[in-house]
């Protein structure tokens, strides 16, 4: 039998005790618990190597706010369902909220960022502006400009500088706005198969 050295019984003892420690929690929080100060936690933490606080730098206003952004989430599942978190920041203002990112993720809500199938490419109407493809096939930010760019595809027929009321002949208006409408027919097919391939089924 191995008789540990006063130094390896203190070091056992540290473990032991520390082991047992919430590192959930915030190191002030700790330090009012255990009567040290912050500092102390602080470096407690590091030589245990333990995680930062899932709470880290948050009050508890930020708390709730996530709590209700979490709440929000769940309820919404279907409207975020085949976003990529780069969208949900931009449209719904959760950029702070790893907390729901995480949520989202582990619930298979999230499209990968950068995972455009070619098929998807192949569907859209590049007479179309980027900023409407963009709105209407849920892309991320410049992506329909760099693919446009990539693949050396003609400028968009309609140029909405102004809006479309600044189109110069009423025809084109009209054009438009049916290119619009079918383009956002298109988009709904396509997502509403991605779903059912995504529930187990298989699109056609």
């Amino acid at each position: 039998m191995t008789c540990l050295s006063a130094r390896q019984l203190q070091r056992k003892a540290f473990l032991a005790k520390w082991s047992k420690v919430d590192w959930s929690k915030q190191n002030c929080e700790l330090a009012d618990e255990m009567g040290l100060s912050g500092e102390r936690i602080r470096q407690i933490r590091q030589q245990l190597g333990a995680p930062r606080s899932s709470h880290h730098g948050s009050t508890p206003a930020s708390r709730r706010q996530n709590t209700l952004a979490l709440q929000w989430a769940a309820e919404n599942l279907d409207r975020l369902r085949g976003l990529s978190w780069a969208e949900v920041e931009r449209e719904y203002g959760f950029k702070e909220h790893w907390q729901v990112y995480a949520f989202l993720k582990a619930k298979g809500v999230l499209r990968h960022g950068n995972l455009i199938r070619k098929n998807r490419w192949r569907l859209m109407n590049f007479e179309l502006p980027n900023g409407v493809l963009q709105r209407i096939w849920k892309l991320p930010l410049y992506r329909a400009t760099g693919h446009r760019w990539r693949k050396r595809l003609p400028a968009p027929r309609w140029n909405l500088i102004g809006g479309p009321a600044a189109l110069p002949r009423r025809g084109e208006l009209r054009a438009y706005n049916r290119a619009v409408q079918a383009e956002e027919r298109n988009a709904a097919r396509y997502f509403a198969q991605a779903s059912g391939c995504g529930a187990g089924g298989k699109a056609a």
